[in-house]
């Protein structure tokens, strides 16, 4: 069984996990500390984040986010609920009107705080002399190769 959804919808589904869940609360502390999980891109405005999303932006996470999907035990299912998007992995967005997925996300359990308190790790991580980028950088890396 699979469920229809029209492309915009999915991508404020996504948001809407991201805020339920508080892991819009890591992309904030990123975005005030000049970093970007997307560098180059033409949506992008610095201090701000990103102006237009698309599903392979949504599907993406970076190894912050990884990190704390993997605590909170969401990471596969994420993973799983963005599979059949087309063009997941690039920026230009070749997704038709209408797709299907096989599961929505169960969040309700996710206390919104434990994405606050992830946040305030990274935080204290740049207010102490850390490098977000690299961190993230070193994340994906490893998150990839466990992969492999």
């Amino acid at each position: 069984m699979s469920i229809e959804m029209e492309k915009e919808n999915l991508i404020q589904y996504g948001l809407k996990v991201f805020e339920e869940i508080g892991a819009n609360e890591i992309c904030s502390v990123c975005i005030r500390s000049g970093n970007s999980c997307c560098h180059g891109c033409e949506f992008l405005k610095d201090k701000e984040g990103c102006q237009k999303r698309n599903t392979s932006c949504m599907a993406w996470l970076c190894g912050l986010q990884k990190l704390y999907f993997k605590e909170i035990g969401l990471l596969d299912d994420w993973e799983k609920l963005w599979t059949k998007i087309p063009g997941k992995l690039h920026r230009g967005d070749v997704t038709p009107d209408i797709v299907k997925v096989k599961t929505l996300l169960k969040v309700k359990h996710i206390n919104k705080n434990s994405g606050k308190l992830m946040a305030d790790k990274f935080k204290t991580f740049v207010e102490d002399g850390g490098n977000l980028e690299k961190l993230e950088r070193r994340l994906q890396h490893d998150f990839v190769m466990e992969k492999l």
